[in-house]
């Protein structure tokens, strides 16, 4: 009878244990969510800059079908190969800092290169497709505010599409 009764409070502590546990590591998860959010938010409102790269259009590997899709005319669009080129010429261009660092002025030289935001959205979609990795995540890891604001300020002067 001792050992039964023995049994029935162990796996009834066992449960509470398990039950608490359960209880703490939800409360837990719900906190660090909401904590997440809040950081986001924080961050955006910090880093206009980071924001101002995720709401640049051009950056989007989806932006030329969404342009094909929107326009009825031929526009004029790169060669694959000339993507592809334009994506390694800028992958190249991030070195570590033990080989002196990134090279702005190659990636500058990349998008003055450029003609309309339906190039920059190629070869974005290039960079991703050669190294997997995305472009526009690469631009926030590696250049600082005013490097950013660089690349935007080119980017912007570009019209959306050109017409064949």
């Amino acid at each position: 009878m001792k050992k039964v009764a023995g049994l029935q409070v162990t796996a009834g502590a066992v449960g509470l244990i398990l039950i608490g546990t359960t209880y703490i590591t939800l409360r837990n998860r719900k906190r660090n969510k909401l904590a997440s959010n809040l950081l986001s938010q924080l961050s955006k409102s910090l880093n206009p800059d980071g924001k101002g790269l995720e709401s640049e259009t051009a950056l989007d590997v989806k932006y030329v079908e969404k342009v094909f899709n929107s326009i009825s005319g031929k526009i004029v669009v790169l060669k694959g190969s000339t993507a592809t080129r334009y994506a390694n010429e800028i992958h190249k261009a991030f070195k570590p800092w033990y080989l002196g660092g990134d090279l702005e002025e190659n990636v500058y030289a990349v998008f003055r290169n450029l003609k309309d935001k339906v190039q920059v959205s190629q070869v974005a979609k290039a960079y991703q497709r050669e190294h997997k990795l995305n472009l526009r995540d690469q631009l926030k890891d590696r250049f600082d505010k005013d490097e950013i604001k660089t690349v935007l300020g080119i980017i912007s002067r570009l019209p959306k599409y050109r017409i064949v």
